[in-house]
């Protein structure tokens, strides 16, 4: 299974070393998940919401949870299914020492759907309680719309101690990634699937999707544009193994590539705003440029996400003690200021770009 991953890697350029290290992280979890569940009591297994209550709407801006710096956190199916406050703690630790303002959790796909309820029991309290957002993170093959629909609206109706996801970021890079499907996907989730309401126009839904539009043609970028409220392109510049996007200046160059071709109105429509999600990995075994992006490289692309009018800055992924993000990449990201934290517990009332109160049109 190992040789089968890596050879999938190595053939599926620019995203290969993500898909690498996910399924990768994801047999480690099934292999520890057959150990665990023989020992999980009766009384931890999480019930998930799957009538059809009403929604409940935040009052805050839909943007609001995806303001300042944050990081991606990869979780599987059977990594997290018995209550863990310590790891949370630790979590949560790890991101306001990053001086982070939200977290993307991973936490639904389509052969798992949504599983994360036992890391949700213990993150959502003590994430909130510190100023942090937690967005779900989910990857959508699309062969069913309807049921990974289904998958994402349990997710967003999750809800421990009164407190709930901040917004759900949908990585549509699965089996299908063009219409009818990914249309099919969203409306779903806005309006509701059989036995199950729809989050609203307000609920915040974030696109993450392939960086460079004009490159992938079919691709669903317009209708994404519709009915979310955010772009989060993947904005991985070394992993293109280009040496032109190499260095600060390469970095730069890759950033105003990607923003010019959000701004095409064939690719975004509905003008939605950028929130970029830089590379902080060494993306040598997907045959791009060797060695993790240096800190100037990092902060260049911040400097970037700002002056090109991106609304936050996030990156790929939370350091652990497996993926390998260096110390000098984690103090860039930590020192940067691209958000301003509110004396250290609480949102901040103000980011450094203005957001728009942005509901969606559909």
């Amino acid at each position: 299974m190992v040789l089968g991953v890596t050879l999938f890697a190595f053939l599926t350029p620019p995203f290969g070393i993500r898909a690498y290290l996910e399924a990768r992280a994801q047999d480690q979890a099934e292999a520890s998940h057959v150990v665990a569940s023989f020992f999980r009591p009766a009384a931890a297994v999480v019930k998930i919401p799957v009538t059809a209550r009403p929604f409940a709407q935040a009052a805050r801006s839909p943007l609001d949870g995806v303001r300042g710096k944050g990081s991606w956190l990869m979780l599987f199916d059977g990594d997290w299914t018995t209550p863990d406050p310590d790891r949370a703690a630790a979590i949560v630790d790890s991101a306001i020492h990053a001086d982070l303002s939200h977290l993307y959790v991973r936490v639904a796909d389509s052969g798992h759907h949504f599983y994360a309820a036992a890391a949700l029991q213990d993150l959502l309290p003590i994430a909130h309680a510190h100023g942090l957002s937690v967005i779900g993170w989910m990857e959508p093959m699309l062969d069913d719309p309807i049921g990974d629909a289904a998958d994402a609206i349990a997710a967003a109706q999750f809800e421990e101690e009164g407190q709930r996801l901040d917004g759900l970021a949908l990585t549509i890079e699965g089996d299908s990634t063009s219409e009818p499907n990914v249309g099919q996907y969203l409306a779903g989730i806005r309006t509701g699937v059989p036995g199950m309401n729809g989050v609203g126009d307000r609920y915040l839904l974030i696109a993450s999707t392939l960086p460079t539009p004009y490159d992938h043609p079919g691709y669903a970028y317009a209708t994404l544009s519709r009915y979310c409220q955010v772009f989060a392109p993947m904005v991985y510049w070394r992993a293109t193994g280009l040496p032109q996007y190499s260095g600060a200046d390469g970095a730069r160059a890759y950033l105003d590539q990607v923003f010019g071709q959000f701004r095409d109105p064939a690719v975004n429509p509905f003008k939605r705003p950028l929130t970029i999600t830089a590379q902080a990995y060494d993306a040598a075994p997907e045959y791009g440029t060797p060695g993790a992006p240096p800190a100037d490289e990092i902060k260049v692309s911040m400097d970037e996400t700002r002056a090109q009018g991106g609304i936050s800055w996030s990156y790929y992924r939370l350091a652990d003690a497996n993926n390998g993000v260096t110390s000098d990449e984690q103090a860039a990201i930590s020192t940067y200021p691209f958000w301003q934290r509110a004396g250290g517990n609480g949102i901040a009332a103000k980011a450094l770009i203005a957001l728009p109160d942005q509901p969606v049109v559909y």
